[in-house]
Parts: C-alpha cells; structure tokens; sequence
C-alpha cells in the first residue's frame, strides 16, 4: 500500500511540476536557417559557443527530420514549415512555376494586386496568395481574436511571408531601400522600422575584412577553393574579403552574402520584440517572431558546404544567434519563450568534389535540357511540343496530338527518352507519380499539384544542374532533405535526443498543440512527442 501511495506522490508532484513549466508561452521564436544541412550542426558542435550550443545542449533535438518532397527549394521548404503539410496542398510547389497558357513562370509569393510599401520596386508587390491553407500562425491569430502579434524578418520576401501567413501583422524583407513590405500587410511602414532603415543601410556593416572567426587551424586543411565563386571584386575565393570592396562590386545583393546579412537580421528582430513589445502581450496573449537566415543560402550556393567561407558563416552566426537570445532574455524573460529551429532545405556537395572517386557529375543546366529534347524528339514527340524544362519536370503541350491519340504515348515516350540519359536515375510520368507506391514518386506526388508538369524525373545522386562553383539543392535525396530541428525553452527536455524520422511538416501541428490551437487547414504532420508534456 505504502509503495501504490508512494508512486501516486510522485506522479502527482511530476505532473504538478510539469504544469508549472509547460505554461503555454509568452512568445514563440520560429527560426530558419536557410541551406543548413543537419550535419551542419554535429559537424561543428565542438566550436559551437554561443545559440547553437545552448540549442545543442539545452534544447530538444530530432536528429533525423526531412522533408517529404521534392523538389526542395526556399518558397516550398518555408510553406512547408507554417503549414504543417507538402506543396500538394498548401500550393507552393516551387520558387516559381511555368505557366503553360502564359508561357511565363509564376513567382511563389506574387501578387499583382498589391502595392509595394516602403520602396517603389515592383519586386515588392508580394504577398501569401498563393499560399492555399492556413499556416500555423494564422490559426494563432484566429484563436486570439487577432490579439497576438506576429512579425516575421528575411532577406528574402519568400523566406518572410509565409511565415507571418495570411493574417499576421508584418513580413518584411530587404531590399535597396532598407526593410520593406506589401499592402498584403499594412500601407505603411512602422515608424521606429523606418528609423531602423535610416540606421542600419547595408553599407554600414560592410566595414573592414571578413577574415577567419577563429583560429586559421580549425579549419578544413581540405580547402575547396577550386570549387567556389568568389565574392564580386575580390580576385579570389581565399580569405580574407574587403567588405567595402564587396559591396561596391555588388551592393546589397553581395551584402546578403556576408555574415552582415545575419547580423542586420538579428539587429531588426530585438528592434521589433523593443517596439512592438513582443512577448508582453496586455491581452496575454502568445506573439510570434519568425526570422529566416538567408545569408547562409546565398554563401552556400557561391562556395558550397565545405568551404571555410561557409564554416566561418555558421559560426559567427552561432554568436549571432547568442546575441538573440541573451536580448530576448533581458527583454522578454528566459521563462517566457520558446525556440523552434529548422532549415528549408539542406544542400548537395559539389559534385566535382568526388569526381575521381566515385561517379557523380554536374551538367550545364542548358547542356542537359538540349540533350534531353534531342532524346525525346528521337522518340517521337515533336519538338514544338515540348514547353519547358523546370524543377526535375517537363511540360509538354498535349493540345497537339491528333484526335484519337493517346496522351499517355507522348508522356511514356517522353518518360523513356529521359531514362536513356546518364544523368537521370528515375523518371515517371504524372500518372506514375499519383498511383506508384515507390517512395521517390510519393515524394514528388507530395511535391506537386494540377499546375505541375506530365513528366518528371530525378538525378542520379551526388549529381547536379548547375554551375562548376558553389552548389546547389532540389533533390529528394537525403543531403537536401535532411535538416535540424530543435525545441528550445521552458518545458523542453534536453536529455531527450531523438533518432525517429520525422517530417518537418511535424513542427506546424506541434506547436499548435503547445499553444492549444487549431492545427492548419491542410496540416498532414503530427504532432511530435516532446519533453514536459507540451504535445502528449
């Protein structure tokens, strides 16, 4: 009797303490790190001082989270992430997609109906339309009555918008002009974010070198600098890089390419958590603020994931991250937030890297598509009827056959044609991709929706469409799809290290379930089982 007594105290006081933790918190910080493979953050764990450590060691991480579709790109990954499911629903089935009755490409968050805010550029006529569900902090907005306060901050409108959704107070991205937005959100700028941009242009951190973060020993004595695309102005890929010679060579679109491109990010995001109050809601109830990291895509499609550029990106973004949460800890309370950090996608290594070893290669994007229409043609699809080649598809104009023809004859000859060429290792035609159970046609079933072509097709591994220098991803294999992700806060258990694969289309329903709210409108993922009882 004593021992039943016994263990009922003690599963009392656990749940008792669980439910002192696990409060639903004051503040959510949802973190992207774009182009961050997951082995990016074991690989430099022993030199991890600042965020990613206290992420490493004080979070709880899943160590095997992947995206389950392809291709995997920025505006997909993004969407992915806020709506809880693949671009099949949520409608974001790449950065842009062809538009056969146009014969132009759609870009993923497009909006001619809107006006730019904060700048005169077109390019700023953005918006989540196309975005077809709800996102895990639109359904934040509804549950609060629009009381809570969503921000989200990137360098790229992509990386911004779906994050702050359909109903959230503010995406904002860089531009020339500083930070700027749509009227999808608001018809002018915050005054303290234009203060901000008065303070803070891009040629104010492009200052002196950027040279090695540390120790020149602690980097790769394999350099790969015959594989990397130096900065514009600078004769070399080699250490270290005049930051005003880079960004008089290429303005704020080399600026991105620098560690100063994280660094304005984290800057803005403690200006808004000061002047919105984020976190400090008077209604109590839950703020958001979204940051994606875009540099780190930028310097890893010049230099590619072995470089010292991008090693020493990730660890002064590691100090930059520190700086983030010491400021939210001194502004919002340690117990009052919580972390989630991911990727959009990983990356591949640069095929030439392995050449000698093994067979990988990469192909001239133009080379492989005029190589791949001659194979095609030969098996008698007529030339005026292939449209386009784009994100591993291909359109083909149906509208040409003959009455009485197939469809299918075009589509299989199409498919077969593929198949003859070295570079490809699967192809399938769109009935394929909708009935075969092969995990790599579901994953480009979960990549696509009626607007995708009628054939598509996979690399070989290791292999790439792209330029010699840097790198690239959009592959469904394993160095795209795998990513981190870590829980971070009050009511997080970092003595959990969790190993089952799980989709990142996970994280949405997740933290849906902590904040006790609807999950998204087209959510597919489930939510994860973490510490102190958050989503049991």
């Amino acid at each position: 009797m004593k021992t039943v007594l016994g263990y009922a105290a003690w599963l009392l006081g656990l749940l008792l303490s669980f439910s002192s933790v696990a409060q639903t918190p004051k503040l959510v910080v949802s973190l992207v790190v774009d182009q961050m493979r997951a082995d990016y953050l074991t690989r430099w764990t022993p030199l991890f001082e600042g965020g990613f450590k206290t992420l490493a060691t004080e979070g709880e991480v899943f160590y095997n989270a992947h995206y389950t579709y392809a291709p995997t790109y920025t505006g997909p990954g993004h969407a992915s992430i806020y709506t809880g499911t693949d671009p099949r629903y949520h409608g974001i089935i790449a950065n842009d997609w062809y538009l056969p009755e146009t014969g132009r490409f759609m870009y993923c968050v497009e909006d001619a109906d809107v006006w730019p805010v904060g700048t005169t550029s077109e390019k700023a006529k953005r918006s989540p339309k196309n975005i077809r569900t709800t996102t895990w902090t639109d359904e934040l907005e509804l549950a609060s009555d629009m009381k809570s306060k969503i921000f989200a901050f990137s360098l790229k409108d992509r990386g911004a918008i779906p994050a702050a959704g359909h109903l959230g107070d503010g995406a904002f991205w860089l531009d020339d002009k500083g930070f700027v937005t749509s009227s999808a959100y608001m018809e002018t700028l915050p005054d303290w974010l234009v203060q901000f941009n008065k303070q803070h242009s891009p040629a104010s951190y492009m200052k002196g070198n950027w040279d090695y973060a540390r120790d020149r020993s602690l980097y790769p004595e394999h350099y790969t600098q015959a594989y990397e695309r130096a900065p514009r102005g600078i004769a070399s890929a080699q250490f270290p890089y005049d930051l005003a010679t880079v960004y008089k060579a290429g303005g704020t679109e080399a600026f991105k390419a620098t560690p100063a491109g994280n660094q304005i990010l984290v800057d803005i995001a403690l200006q808004a958590v000061k002047s919105e109050n984020l976190g400090r809601n008077p209604s109590g109830a839950t703020d958001v603020l979204a940051v994606s990291f875009s540099a780190t895509d930028y310097i890893g499609h010049a230099m590619g994931v072995r470089s010292h550029a991008t090693m020493d990106m990730y660890l002064r973004l590691d100090a930059q991250l520190g700086a983030l949460f010491k400021g939210l800890d001194q502004m919002v309370g340690a117990e009052n937030y919580i972390v989630v950090l991911t990727a959009d996608h990983g990356a591949a290594q640069n095929p030439r890297l392995m050449e000698d070893v093994m067979p990988t290669r990469n192909w001239y994007p133009a080379d492989l598509e005029a190589e791949l229409r001659t194979l095609i043609q030969a098996e008698g699809v007529p030339a005026e009827a292939i449209l386009n080649f784009s994100n591993e598809q291909l359109y083909l104009d149906l509208s040409l056959l003959d009455d009485g023809d197939d469809a299918d004859m075009w589509m299989d000859a199409a498919r077969d044609a593929l198949l003859k060429h070295p570079a490809i290792a699967e192809a399938w035609t769109l009935v394929e991709i909708r009935l075969s159970p092969d995990p790599f046609a579901t994953m480009r079933r979960n990549g696509t929706d009626k607007r995708g072509g009628q054939v598509y097709f996979a690399l070989q591994p290791g292999h790439l469409s792209y330029s010699d220098e840097g790198t690239s991803h959009g592959s469904g294999y394993a160095y795209d799809t795998h990513v981190p992700v870590i829980f971070y806060g009050p009511g997080f258990n970092p003595k959990s290290r969790h190993n089952e694969r799980i989709g990142i289309k996970d994280i949405a329903p997740t933290l849906c379930k902590i904040l006790q709210i609807a999950f998204p409108s087209g959510c597919t993922g489930n939510p994860l089982w973490v510490g102190a009882g958050w989503a049991d």
